[in-house]
Order: C-alpha cells, then structure tokens, then sequence
C-alpha cells in the first residue's frame, strides 16, 4: 500500500518536477531566421518492440561536418515528450547545428538503466553512415543539453566509458539543467515527503540508503567521472527541486579528476528549463567551444 501511494502522490507531482516546458531559448527574430527542416518521429532503435523515436531539426544551408547537439527532456524519469524542445531543437537548427530532440522509456514501467541504454543508442545511431550521410552530420562533434531528469541522463553520456569522445556512445561536452549527479545524497527517510526522492525511488526500483540497492551509485554520474571525460556544464538554483548540492558535489569531483568543468549557481527556486533563457547565450558559448561551431554556409 505504501508504494502504491507514492505512485499516486507522484503522479499528482510530476508536473512540478517537469520544468517548464517549450522553448527556453530567447524569442527568435522570424523575419530573418533561415528556413530550417523540422522531422518528426524518426526511429533510432527498437527494444522489446518499442520504438524509440526523435525529431530532427536540420538547417537548411547545404554545408556538411555540421556538428550535433542532442536534447533531453525532463519529467522526473517518468513523463515529458521530445516537443518539450521544440524551440530550442528550432533556435539551433538556425544557428547551424543538427539537433535532435528524442524520447526516452519512462519509469516506473522502464526502471534504470532503461533511459540511459536509450540515449547511449541514441548517440550511436548519430554516429551511423546514414544518418552522417543523411543529415550531412560530423560524427565526431556530438554534444547535449538536458533538462531536470534530461541533465542527469546526458550526465551520464559525459561520463560513462573512457578514452576517446569520438566513439561509440561518448559525447563531447554536455550541459546538464539542475540534473541529479548523485543519488547517493537522497537519505532513506526523505522519500515519504520529499516529491524528487519518490521519483528517484521510481526511477532506480530500489530505495536509496538500503544495502541492497546497487542501482545508486551504478545510476550515478559522479561514479564513473575519469580524466578522459566529457567537459560539463553544470547549472542549478540555490533552494530548486532538485538540491544545489548535486551540482556542487559533481562540480567538486570534476575539478579533482581535472575534467574541464563550469558551475552556474543560481538565486531563487527556478528549475530547468524555467531558467533555460537566462542561460541560453553561455550555454551556446558552451557548445561552441568544446563541441564546435556549425560551419559557415556557402557564399551565394
């Protein structure tokens, strides 16, 4: 009865626990955006018979090597949709990049490490000859933004595996809005009123603090950080739904391992994407330098 409980209450949560959702990037000047082409719901993989699906957002510049940024969605592991990054998917496309927003399977019915499998196969798929050769993409230069339960999954994708950022499922820098870091800070008797822990109970179907739940520190980021990882940046406010100290306590573990690392630290209590515009500009400034910028479309 307990955990049907939580089940009920988070239900009631999950909205809060989203974010914002749509765009977060500032409004676009449309009277002199170039022409981008949106496509929706493509396959990236099937699992057990599910499809995992993505739009993607591509400029309509004919250059090639063009780098990609991938975007996760929140929702507490649980609920959120690919469209939660319509604007953003559309504001990249514009500035050169190939972005592609995708959906992920959702907890309590897909447990970890379902969402991480998926955008490791997500990144992979980036990285396959036909869409490199489709979408004109540069395999070598991938990059994410997530947001909320999105920011700990590409936090995963900078620090899971080793060596080059290249291959197979590395990605080559990520920037994380207020992700979760480290499960082990959620102590055992938050779970009953504290609405994020209920979720990470969902999420890692085991109870943090209990001897047996494994799933901790394997669902982790700050347990797989190594030298050769992924350049993170990492935002969070000081009193949001999910605790500064899982940026600060990720930040701290970068800096030691000598990973290349940025903290923004926030006033107030705003959450993911409701902060995204604000960031939007560093964020960019982000990608550019440790994922590269989109090249030039030719001259006319």
């Amino acid at each position: 009865m307990a955990r049907h409980a939580r089940v009920v209450i988070l239900c009631l949560l999950l909205p809060a626990l989203a974010g914002a959702v749509g765009s977060t990037a500032p409004p676009r000047d449309t009277t002199a955006v170039p022409p981008v082409s949106v496509t929706r719901d493509i396959v990236y993989g099937t699992v057990g018979g599910e499809r995992l699906i993505l739009d993607a957002y591509v400029p309509s510049a004919k250059t090639t090597k063009r780098p990609v940024i991938l975007l996760v969605h929140g929702g507490a592991w649980q609920s959120g949709d690919k469209s939660d990054f319509t604007g953003d998917g559309m504001r990249l496309a514009e500035l050169g990049y190939v972005a592609f927003s995708l959906n992920y399977r959702l907890a309590p019915l897909h447990p970890y490490p379902a969402a991480v499998d998926d955008v490791k196969a997500a990144v992979r798929w980036v990285r396959a000859r036909a869409p490199v050769k489709t979408y004109a993409l540069d395999p070598k230069r991938i990059g994410a933004i997530g947001s909320s339960a999105g920011g700990h999954l590409v936090g995963m994708l900078a620090t899971l595996g080793s060596g080059s950022l290249t291959k197979g499922a590395r990605i080559k820098a990520a920037v994380s809005w207020s992700g979760p870091m480290n499960f082990s800070l959620w102590p055992l008797d938050a779970l009953a009123d504290a609405p994020v822990s209920i979720a990470v109970l969902q999420f890692l179907d085991c109870i943090p603090g209990a001897a047996s739940c494994a799933n901790v520190t394997a669902a982790s980021p700050i347990s797989h950080i190594d030298k050769s990882d992924a350049p993170m940046l990492l935002v969070n406010s000081e009193q949001e739904l999910v605790a500064l100290s899982q940026a600060t306590s990720m930040d701290a573990a970068l800096k030691s391992t000598g990973v290349v690392e940025q903290l923004v630290v926030l006033p107030g209590t705003r959450h993911a994407q409701a902060f995204g515009a604000d960031l939007w500009d560093r964020t960019v400034a982000f990608l550019e330098k440790y994922v590269g910028k989109p090249p030039a479309p030719p001259k006319k």
